[in-house]
C-alpha cells in the first residue's frame, strides 16, 4: 500500500478518534471543547485539521525510516503545538486582540481537547507506521514492494532467488 494513502488513513483516523474523544469528554466531564463564547464554531475544527495535517505528514515521512516511536513522539509534540498555534492565531483574529496570542494557549495547554488530541495523535502515528511496516514486511510478493523484495539476493542465505528452480545455463 501506498504511503500516501496509509497517511491519509491515518489522518482520516485521527480526525475520528478526535471527535469520538471529544464527544465523551464533553459528555462525562461536561466540559466545552472551546469555552469562550465568542469563539466561532470554526475554531475547534481548524485546530483538529491542523493536528491532522501533522500526522499526515508525520505518518507519510515515518514509514520510509527511522524509529517509528520517536516519529510518532516528534508528531505528537508539533501536534500540540500547531494546534495551540491554530487555536491562539484563530482566537486573536475573532477578537482582534493580540494579547490573546499568549492568553489562548495558556488557558487550553493543559485542557482536556489539546491533551486528548495529542494522545490520539501518538497513538494514531505509532499505529500506522507500524501497521505500514508490518504490512511491507509481510507482503508476500504482491505489489512493487513484494517484488522488489522477492527479486535479488536472499539477505539470508545469500543466495540469488530469482532463478531458483532453473539450471544454469551451459550445462
Amino acid at each position: 500500500m501506498s504511503r500516501w494513502l496509509i497517511a491519509t488513513m491515518t489522518s482520516v483516523l485521527f480526525i475520528a478518534l478526535v471527535i469520538a474523544v471529544t464527544g465523551f469528554e464533553a459528555l462525562l466531564a461536561d466540559v466545552e471543547v472551546i469555552s469562550q463564547p465568542d469563539a466561532t464554531p470554526y475554531l475547534g475544527p481548524a485546530m483538529v485539521v491542523g493536528g491532522a495535517a501533522v500526522v499526515f505528514l508525520a505518518t507519510a515521512a515515518g514509514v520510509r525510516d527511522g524509529n517509528p516511536g520517536v516519529t510518532a513522539l516528534v508528531a505528537a509534540a508539533t501536534v500540540y503545538l500547531v494546534m495551540l498555534g491554530v487555536g491562539a492565531v484563530g482566537y486573536a483574529l475573532v477578537r482582534s486582540d493580540a494579547t490573546e496570542l499568549l492568553v489562548f494557549p495558556a488557558g487550553y495547554a493543559l485542557g482536556p481537547f489539546v491533551v486528548g488530541s495529542v494522545v490520539v495523535a501518538l497513538l494514531s502515528v505509532l499505529g500506522g507506521i507500524t501497521m505500514a511496516r508490518h504490512q511491507a514486511r509481510t507482503d508476500g510478493g504482491s505489489g512493487a514492494a513484494g517484488a522488489a523484495r522477492l527479486d535479488g539476493p536472499d539477505e539470508r542465505s545469500g543466495h540469488d532467488r530469482t532463478n531458483a528452480g532453473e539450471e544454469p545455463a551451459g550445462r
